[in-house]
């Protein structure tokens, strides 16, 4: 982790951490582009909502063009989601922000305070506990790291009955029987999808909230990297227990 960068603004002294490398920062940009092309695609595929006039000739290549990107994402949306993984245990500033520690007692009870906060908004009453996630964080992007997986095993499994015996075929064939056929498949797609975009909606909305009321910098800090903290700002272990004093 780069040292402390300590700066002033308006009269007031804070603490820049440096949290989010580059590595991190750009594949989060590609996911951004990748998923939204996905969701867009996604959806014309499944319900087209332009028919071009059959005397237009570029009217017959629409559904053939939005497939071909709906594939072409789903490659590059996998190849980065893979290389995260890797960046995961190979880099040095990620891995120590994500404190998935499930089997302690601790986790959840700090899930179930942030919950809380969440649901009722009033974490604004106190310092943000941690620089990384928290463990509701770290256990949500787990959960959707496990979503985006069946994702894609759904989305090559359907994209390889265009060729049977082919490459996509062989390799993710065996999804389809799994899950019981193919309009099975298809369901668990869609759904994971709109799951997808509930998180998206949730995340978006709080990291804005979250910019304006209570956390400076949170926007940029996938930018820059760096997240702000008052100067002196220490994390707190077990945040809930202070809360209740």
């Amino acid at each position: 982790m780069q040292a402390n960068q300590i700066y002033r603004v308006e009269s007031e002294c804070v603490t820049r951490y440096y949290v989010w490398d580059a590595v991190v920062r750009v594949s989060h940009w590609i996911n951004v582009i990748a998923v939204g092309v996905l969701i867009f695609t996604g959806f014309y595929i499944s319900t087209p909502f332009y028919r071009p006039t059959a005397d237009e000739p570029f009217g017959a290549t629409v559904m053939a063009t939005m497939k071909n990107l709906h594939f072409l994402f789903a490659i590059i949306f996998t190849l980065n989601g893979l290389f995260r993984a890797y960046w995961f245990f190979a880099g040095n500033t990620y891995r120590q922000w994500f404190r998935f520690h499930i089997w302690k007692a601790d986790f959840w009870k700090e899930a179930w305070w942030k919950l809380k906060d969440y649901i009722t908004l009033r974490y604004t009453d106190y310092e943000l506990h941690t620089l990384g996630h928290n463990t509701l964080a770290t256990l949500t992007y787990v959960i959707l790291f496990l979503a985006a997986s069946v994702q894609g095993l759904t989305g090559f499994a359907m994209a390889g009955k265009i060729n049977p015996g082919g490459f996509f075929d062989t390799l993710f064939g065996w999804v389809i029987p799994l899950f019981g056929g193919e309009a099975n498949v298809r369901m668990i797609h869609k759904i994971i999808m709109w799951g997808i975009i509930g998180f998206m909606i949730h995340h978006i909305s709080f990291v804005i909230y979250l910019e304006v009321f209570r956390e400076k910098g949170m926007l940029s800090s996938m930018i820059t990297g760096l997240k702000t903290r008052p100067l002196g700002w220490e994390p707190v272990e077990k945040p809930w227990e202070k809360k209740e004093k």
